[in-house]
């Protein structure tokens, strides 16, 4: 069985909604569920186009593909050629349309099914997985920092305060092709899985996640206690969480 919950919030200063959330039918019969999360970004709006458009066909793309049988090799194809066509959707729309130029989104993904994850992520919104009170980042954020930090330029807490924290390095809709991150992992009973943009990772500690996490029951309630710590805090950007808990 799992447990789901989700809640976006246009925060504290901005003016539109471009982050988004999506999360299927539960299929008992598979233990089976997904989620994805985006945080668009673009001028006159279009970021809430761009995440909108990804949220669209990626789940059209799955629930249309998808079937019990799929090896895990098959899953991990499906997902990733969804988020490629959703890439090339973005992309064109950015060419043709001149109020959607330049626009782009994240996208992070968790597909469950059993005791089977898998996770499929672009950009700097995250994935963690909360096991035995401990809460671990499953992926691993597309930006400058991130680079930074990876070449030892910085240190991660330098990192929190850089003044071009918010630059990504990979997005979908930016250009002709993507990369994708893809990981797959083990799900044991008691774990609880958090999507998240960085409107929330940018103003909540990893603690005050997992104490939010911990005591987590009913799913969408903390979804928005979380996007209430993120706008206690200044919400400065728009915030989004998904939190699937498997029992």
């Amino acid at each position: 069985m799992i447990k789901w919950g989700g809640c976006t919030d246009l925060g504290q200063s901005r003016p539109v909604n471009e982050d988004g959330y999506y999360i299927s039918d539960y299929s008992a019969e598979l233990d089976a569920i997904y989620a994805i999360v985006a945080d668009g970004m673009g001028g006159h709006q279009a970021g809430e186009v761009a995440s909108a458009l990804a949220l669209r066909q990626v789940s059209e793309a799955i629930n249309q593909g998808f079937c019990a049988e799929m090896s895990s090799q098959e899953l991990k194809e499906l997902l990733g050629t969804a988020v490629r066509e959703a890439n090339e959707s973005i992309f064109k729309k950015s060419l043709s349309e001149h109020s959607c130029g330049g626009m782009g989104t994240t996208i992070t993904l968790c597909f469950i099914a059993g005791e089977k994850a898998m996770v499929a992520h672009v950009g700097d919104s995250r994935a963690y997985i909360l096991r035995g009170g401990t809460l671990h980042q499953i992926t691993t954020d597309h930006s400058l920092v991130q680079e930074l930090i990876k070449s030892g330029q910085i240190t991660p807490e330098e990192a929190e305060h850089h003044p071009q924290k918010n630059v990504i390095t990979r997005a979908l809709g930016t250009d002709s092709g993507v990369d994708i991150d893809l990981y797959e992992f083990q799900v044991l009973p008691g774990d609880c899985i958090l999507l998240c943009t960085d409107g929330l990772t940018n103003l909540v500690s990893e603690a005050e996640m997992t104490e939010l996490l911990s005591g987590a029951d009913d799913m969408n309630a903390i979804s928005k206690q979380l996007i209430v710590s993120a706008n206690q805090k200044g919400g400065y950007d728009n915030i989004t969480a998904v939190v699937l808990k498997k029992d």
